[in-house]
């Protein structure tokens, strides 16, 4: 614990949801983007993750780039699924 009580600052994280159905949870500084339920908006804990998604090791910049990384791995869902 840090002087004066104050808990350490956590990373940021940015939050998206895709199609109503997923969630993505990508904390600056993680490896991977983690694959959520849609009700999962919010929700820190590692239970109920459906995938993960590498991510680039510079992090996040806006949750424009964390939706795309979310539509990318839904693409790739759908494209396997159909094969």
């Amino acid at each position: 614990m840090s002087r004066g009580g104050a808990a350490p600052k956590a990373a940021p994280v940015g939050w998206v949801q895709l199609e109503g159905r997923y969630t993505i949870r990508w904390r600056r500084g993680d490896p991977v983007a983690y694959v959520l339920g849609a009700g999962q908006l919010g929700d820190h804990g590692m239970a109920g993750v459906l995938d993960t998604i590498p991510v680039s090791p510079l992090g996040w910049t806006d949750l424009a780039q964390v939706r795309l990384l979310g539509q990318r791995w839904l693409h790739r869902q759908r494209t396997q699924q159909s094969a």
